[in-house]
Formats: C-alpha cells, sequence, structure tokens
C-alpha cells in the first residue's frame, strides 16, 4: 500500500501537522513513479486513472493520473494534500481503483522481470551457439544490461 493510499483511508480525526519523515517522503516519490508507469501502461487501455473513496464527503473521488501526480507532488512539497473536490461527471468505467491499479503494477514487474529473463536467456544461448566463450558472452551481456556485472572482489585479502 502506498503512502497515498494510507491517507486517504485515515479515518477522520485530528490532523496531525508533523512535517513527513524520510520514509514517508521515499514512499510519496515512489507512489510518484508507480503513477507515471500506471499512466502510461494503463493510460494507453483508456484507463483515465482512479478512484478513492473519501471518508470526509462520504462519496468517491474520480482522479486522473496527472490529477493524482500533481497531489502527490503537492502533498511532498507541501506536507498536504491539496482540497479535492468530486470530478465533473466522470465516467466510472474509465477508472480503476488504486488497489486494482496497484496490483496490476505488481503483475506487470513481475512479467516484466520474467520476460527479460527469458530474453537474456536466449541471447546467451544464441552467443553460445556462435561460438563466443562464457566470458565473452558474460561480458556482453553485463554490457547490455541483461546481467549484473560480478561483485568487487573485496580488498584486503
Amino acid at each position: 500500500m502506498g503512502l497515498y493510499d494510507a491517507l486517504m483511508e485515515e479515518p477522520v480525526g485530528p490532523i496531525d501537522d508533523a512535517p513527513l519523515g524520510e520514509e514517508e517522503k521515499e514512499a510519496l516519490r515512489q507512489d510518484l513513479v508507480d503513477v507515471q508507469i500506471l499512466k502510461d501502461v494503463l493510460g494507453a487501455q483508456d484507463v483515465k486513472g482512479t478512484v478513492f473513496f473519501c471518508p470526509d464527503c462520504d462519496e468517491d473521488h474520480y482522479l486522473t493520473w496527472d490529477l493524482l501526480a500533481g497531489n502527490l507532488q503537492e502533498l511532498l512539497d507541501a506536507g498536504e494534500s491539496p482540497v479535492h473536490e468530486p470530478a465533473f461527471d466522470p465516467n466510472p468505467d474509465e477508472y480503476v481503483t488504486w488497489d486494482y491499479a496497484r496490483g496490476f503494477l505488481d503483475g506487470y514487474e513481475v512479467f516484466e522481470r520474467e520476460e527479460t529473463d527469458e530474453v537474456a536467456g536466449k541471447v546467451r544461448r544464441e552467443l553460445q551457439t556462435k561460438g563466443l566463450h562464457a566470458d565473452q558472452v558474460k561480458a556482453f551481456m553485463i554490457k547490455v544490461g541483461l546481467e549484473a556485472p560480478p561483485p568487487p572482489a573485496p580488498s584486503g585479502s
């Protein structure tokens, strides 16, 4: 659960005026990255944004990806979310819940890693069948970012 999601679900009560801590700021920065990825991936499928239930006004709020990113940025910069108003006549079919979006993103990232691992294996095998030595294949894979470089040798041994 991202920080924005947690803040949207907090019960109504006294407002904590304490500034955001570093962990909260880092969570917001990650949420901003996530919103951009979601905008790119889900936006291409005509999903305009996400919907949150607002306990303050007891109704759903439909936020486009850009509006959500702006709210997150303001929360990061000012320590508080801007005043919110319901969107004008949104089509609920064009929005997903934040939980759905986060679950989609988690699955997308796992699929992306698995796909990259599969491609790396195919490239490695192809290079080996072309006669490259294991050390040449490894150097090439590192160079193109399909394999992590070896850890540095321990010093002082």
